[in-house]
């Protein structure tokens, strides 16, 4: 039923319905220190956007004009230094203008205006781009079918996440800790904690003197360090490609962590610019991420002003079809069911892992087509999050449950991010097979992982619903990417490709599925 792998070495899962190919990165890929994406404590100007007070000024300094003119100066620089800071709020409308503006003269406009790009637009602002009228059902979150992108014709889907910027300093948050700890009145941790201010200097200026460079975003709490851009550039020219070619980009689905703090209205106004040039031709569904802090009112407010997404309540998942109904795509909110103890109480965990699983157990179910599940954290990963489905025993139930309905879906996708950078491990049954990719290379700066053999022992641990993850089926890579899928009547495939700092890519991985089980509809 398989075809022989294209080069020697490639393995093939028997039964599975999927081969794969994968090659090592040529590109020269920096590697960017583990955990970048947090900057807790690393703002020392502004504190989650609180305000301050602004510096008062003693009135007997009249009399001392020297004093009084530095004094006037530090409370200049204070009023400077708390007018850059990013502050928590609402992102405003980004739609188009409806009611027409007062008639005003050229001069008078021209003095007013301060020019800041073109319009902010939701990801969804455009009704001629994403979903086909009619289709969709509210009562059971179903937004409808995609309006282009047809299996016949093959289905061209771009897969990321992880784009969000972080801040270089973040290579020095573990010294910041140990110096915060030696803020007690614990000699031994004060000691620890006056030693340690050398180190994290000479880490903060060597070798790109960050710990200067990067004040001003510090400052404004707005992180713009990563490789956002080069991947943003690189997944429009691989479009360009297909056009070119006769065919099109049916959506592109992002996993999560598309802003650094979802909080802060200037971080939503920064991604809906740099993505304008894709979203404004592609449809673009989002996946809630941890970093969007949907566990706020700010969050979940500004998350549903800037996606533009048709779903109601605090619930952020929803699933849809392609356009001819074949292959269905359910994005899952993970938020509330793994960050639990972090934002939110362990009853609302329970309460919503059950709500989402039951509810993604019956869109499995009476669908007849592939599968493709989307989430930010991921269930499988050999990276630095691996453990948080594993020590929870509400995760490591629900998780059973959600690979057991995928294992009767026979074929079906799992896609995560969370972790930054690629991941790629098939759970193989006699009869089916889940392929489950972690994708979190966007731009965010990578993650450490372990080595590729380190990694494939890791996944081979997994032994969830009877399925199996053998060595030789596991693809690792601690680089910048994208992952892009294709889909036709009785097959498909998977190619991954790493981002350079040129936005150049590089194959790094290939999966080929056959779908000849599923008939044509």
């Amino acid at each position: 039923m398989i075809a022989a792998p294209r080069q020697p070495g490639a393995m093939v899962a028997p039964c599975s319905g999927v081969r794969f190919l994968s090659g090592k990165c040529e590109g020269a890929c920096a590697m960017l220190p583990p955990r970048g994406a947090d900057a807790k404590g690393l703002c020392m100007v502004c504190s989650s956007g609180a305000p301050r007070m602004t510096p008062r000024i003693d009135a007997s300094i009249s009399g001392r004009p020297r004093q009084a003119g530095r004094g006037l100066l530090a409370a200049a620089a204070a009023a400077i230094l708390l007018a850059g800071c990013g502050h928590v709020g609402r992102l405003q409308d980004v739609g188009h203008i409806v009611s027409p503006e007062a008639a005003k003269s050229t001069e008078e406009r021209q003095a007013e205006r301060e020019f800041v790009g073109p319009p902010l637009h939701p990801l969804f602002g455009d009704t001629l781009i994403g979903l086909a009228p009619g289709t969709a059902d509210s009562s059971v979150r179903f937004l409808g079918r995609l309006r282009s992108g047809y299996t016949a014709d093959t289905l061209n889907i771009f897969l990321c996440g992880d784009n969000r910027p972080g801040y270089r300093l973040s290579r020095i948050a573990p010294q910041l800790r140990t110096i915060r700890a030696g803020l007690s009145p614990n000699p031994i941790k004060f000691l620890h904690g006056l030693v340690t201010i050398p180190w994290a200097l000479v880490k903060g200026l060597y070798p790109d003197l960050a710990l200067i460079r990067e004040m001003p975003a510090l400052i404004k709490h707005m992180p713009k360090w990563g490789r956002e851009r080069e991947v943003m550039s690189a997944m429009l020219v691989k479009a360009d490609s297909l056009n070119a070619h006769g065919q099109d980009l049916a959506a592109v689905i992002n996993v999560g962590d598309l802003v650094n703090d979802g909080r802060y209205p200037a971080h939503w106004e920064r991604f809906l610019r740099l993505t304008e040039p894709l979203t404004s031709r592609v449809p673009y569904f989002p996946i809630a991420g941890n970093h969007e802090r949907t566990d706020t009112e700010d969050g979940v407010e500004n998350w549903r002003t800037a996606t533009g997404l048709p779903i109601g309540g605090d619930r952020l998942y929803y699933c849809f079809d392609s356009a001819d109904g074949w292959v269905r795509f359910i994005a899952l909110d993970s938020n509330p069911i793994v960050n639990s103890g972090n934002h939110w109480t362990r009853e609302v965990q329970v309460k919503y892992s059950e709500e989402q699983f039951t509810w993604l157990v019956a869109r499995v179910k009476e669908h007849r087509g592939p599968v493709l599940v989307m989430l930010h954290h991921p269930p499988f990963t050999a990276g630095v999050h691996r453990m948080e489905w594993q020590r929870d025993p509400v995760l490591i139930e629900q998780r059973e449950r959600m690979v057991r309905a995928l294992h009767e879906a026979e074929i079906a996708v799992l896609a995560s991010g969370h972790d930054h950078s690629y991941q790629r491990a098939l759970l193989t049954w006699p009869d089916a097979v889940l392929i489950a990719l972690v994708t979190g290379g966007a731009g965010s700066p990578l993650h450490e992982i372990p080595p590729p053999a380190e990694s494939a022992r890791l996944f081979s641990e997994y032994k969830v619903a009877g399925s199996v993850v053998k060595p030789e089926n596991v693809s690792t890579s601690q680089v910048f990417n994208f992952t892009h899928m294709r889909l036709w009547f009785g097959g498909g495939d998977f190619h991954t490709y790493a981002v350079d700092e040129n936005s150049n890519m590089t194959l790094i991985d290939e999966v080929q599925i056959d779908l000849n089980r599923y008939g044509v509809p």
